[in-house]
Order: structure tokens, then C-alpha cells, then sequence
């Protein structure tokens, strides 16, 4: 059975715009455990100064301080001007800007674990077996969970959209944690901070879709969060199950 699951806190959002944050939670509650601080984390956060227009190198930026086992992969490194004319980024896009390109030139200074590449599914696959989950950027416009379309609507999985909140723009940017798969099922399991429910379920395809989408740059933040529950070798002949 090629079927992983790695048990997270679930911390549901508080706003339209903190899905990041509340993602940033559910791995800090996992890793830390008793240890957590909530006072501790919104004195660090507030340090950062990123308002309410949270970036995924501010995630980083978090993780740092807590001194995590993580890295934060990306296609490009700073903000891509063409997103000023996306009604996403509408009244907030020129501040962010600066700042956000600001911190990524100064990421080696800040010990910032920035890598510049795209990352395969099967990488994040085998990463999942090394321990680490991954928060990851999406477009939750393409992204729907896959238990949310196939049970009725009197089941508790659909009392609400697992998705964030369209607007008028094609992209509506919005952080979740990948916390497993299934190969044989070709499914992928996430943490989603806009529902109640405590896990989600996507279709390979559709995950891949929604994670490469314009506007994400491929964000994906891996956190190493425990031992693997499965070991390397038992998952069998990975590139024909993905």
C-alpha cells in the first residue's frame, strides 16, 4: 500500500488573507508541540512588519527564527512585476514589492533558505517519506478537494468550499500544507486553513494544476517535522506510481 499521512494540527484562518500564517501554525505546533508560544509568534511576526500582505518568504522568514530544518524553493527569486496588472495584488502591490525584493537580496545575510528551482511531484513525494510537509502556494481558483466533489450535500464535507474565496481575478493566491498522498489512488492529502475539516484530498493532476499555476511561482516551503512513518525502501518503484 502506497499511502502516507503525516498527522498535523489543524488551525483554521482567522481572515481572508492569514491562510499563510495559519499554515505557518500548524508546523510550528507540530514541531515545537508543548513548547509553542503564541505570544512568542505574533511578537515575531509583528518584528517582520508584513501587515496583512503575507508573501511565502515571510513564511521563510518565520521559520528562521524558530531555527526548523527547512527550505523554501522558487522559481523566481523576488516579485515578478508583471503580477502589478493582477487585481489580486490590487492596492497592495508596489509596497510588497519593495519589501519582498528587499528581503530576498538580503536572504543570505538573514539566513534565508531560498533556493531558486521548480520541484518535481515525485521530489515532494519522496520528501513527504523523508518527514517534511510542505506548504505550498496554489491557486485555489483550480484547486478543489476531491471528497468535496463526490460526497452529497448533506455530508459534513460539504457544509462549505474546502477553497478559499473566488474574486474576479483567475488567480486567487492561497496557502495549504501537503501532508501526504496515496500512489496507488494518485491522490495527495493537505491541510487547508480556510475549511473546518481537518484534511483534504486532490487528485494529482489537479494539485499539480492548481501549484504551478501563473501567480504562485511555484512556491513550496518543505519542513522537516519528524521521522519518516514509512521507510524509503518499502515504497516500491516510485517513478512508475506517480
Amino acid at each position: 500500500m502506497f499511502r502516507l499521512q503525516i498527522e498535523l494540527p489543524h488551525v483554521k484562518q482567522k481572515t481572508d488573507w492569514d491562510c499563510g500564517l495559519a499554515c505557518s501554525l500548524m508546523v510550528l505546533q507540530k514541531v515545537l508541540g508543548n513548547k509553542f508560544d503564541n505570544s512568542e509568534y505574533e511578537e515575531i511576526c509583528a518584528k517582520k512588519n508584513f501587515g496583512s500582505s503575507v508573501w511565502t518568504i515571510d513564511i521563510a522568514s518565520i521559520f528562521t527564527e524558530y531555527r526548523v530544518d527547512y527550505i523554501f524553493c522558487t522559481k523566481t527569486l523576488g516579485v515578478d512585476p508583471s503580477y502589478g496588472q493582477n487585481s489580486f495584488y490590487e492596492g497592495t502591490f508596489t509596497l510588497d514589492e519593495t519589501r519582498v525584493n528587499r528581503l530576498f537580496s538580503l536572504a543570505p545575510q538573514l539566513e534565508l533558505k531560498v533556493d531558486k528551482r521548480s520541484v518535481s511531484l515525485e521530489e515532494i513525494i519522496l520528501r513527504l517519506l523523508k518527514g517534511y510537509v510542505a506548504i505550498v502556494l496554489v491557486n485555489s481558483n483550480v484547486l478543489i478537494c476531491h471528497w468535496c466533489e463526490i460526497f452529497s450535500p448533506n455530508k459534513l464535507r460539504m457544509l462549505t468550499s474546502c477553497i478559499c474565496a473566488s474574486n474576479q481575478s483567475d488567480y486567487c493566491g492561497h496557502y495549504i500544507v501537503l501532508c501526504g498522498f496515496d500512489a496507488d489512488k494518485r491522490y495527495v492529502y493537505y491541510k487547508n486553513p480556510s475549511f473546518n475539516e481537518v484534511l483534504c484530498c486532490a487528485r494529482y493532476d489537479m494539485f499539480e494544476s492548481a501549484r504551478c499555476s501563473y501567480g504562485t511561482d511555484e512556491d513550496i516551503v518543505f519542513v522537516k517535522v519528524e521521522e519518516p512513518e514509512l521507510l524509503k525502501d518499502t515504497f516500491i518503484n516510485t517513478k512508475n506510481k506517480i
